[in-house]
Parts: C-alpha cells; structure tokens; sequence
C-alpha cells in the first residue's frame, strides 16, 4: 500500500497529527484502533468511459487507490481520541495520558 505524508506535533497536553489526503471524501477514510496501534486508511475508487451512439464502450478506465498508515500510540489517552477532516487535512488530537502519581504510603519495615 502506498502512504501519505502524515506530521505530528508535541501541544503539550496532547499530540498533533495531520495527514494529508486531498481527493479524499470523508466517508472514503477509516480511523481504526487496535490495542496502541492506530491505523489511518483512504480508499479511493473512480470509473471514467466514452460510450459510441449504441452505448458500447470506446474506451473505459478505472483507478483504484488504497493507502494506509500505522501509529503507535502508547502514552495516549486512546478514550478521548478527536479527529476533523477539512480541506484534504485530516486533524487527529491525541491527547497524553495523565502521567501516573505513586500515591504516598509507610513502607513498613521487616525485622526480628
């Protein structure tokens, strides 16, 4: 399959990931969330032919074109994943996890 051209931009609180897939309608791209795997798929599919005056074929193309991409996406919240496509740019916010505070504790100690 081939890819396209994707960037991803460190917001702070959250990651940035834009792909670009102009031609694209949104119905044509699937987001996909396997496990820390996120996967981003276009499909794209078009027929264009000239028919004579009895509607036989003079000439008939077809073009078919699947793209995908795959993301690890470990340290996101994967539950609060949005994404807008506008323009040919699809705009992906991944949010971080909050990082993991140790709560405070005595540790007891073990002796005779």
């Amino acid at each position: 399959m081939a890819q396209f051209r994707c960037d991803v931009q460190d917001k702070g609180d959250s990651y940035l990931l834009e792909a670009e897939l102009p031609g694209f309608e949104r119905e044509d791209i699937g987001i996909d969330l396997d496990g820390t795997t996120l996967v981003i798929t276009a499909r794209h599919s078009s027929e264009s032919g000239e028919k004579d005056k009895d509607g036989n074929y003079l000439r008939r193309e077809r073009k078919f074109g699947s793209f995908s991409r795959s993301f690890d996406v470990s340290g996101v919240d994967t539950e609060h994943i949005s994404a807008a496509y506008k323009n040919g740019v699809l705009e992906l916010t991944l949010p971080k996890q909050a990082a993991q505070v140790p709560q405070a504790r005595r540790i007891e100690i073990a002796g005779e």
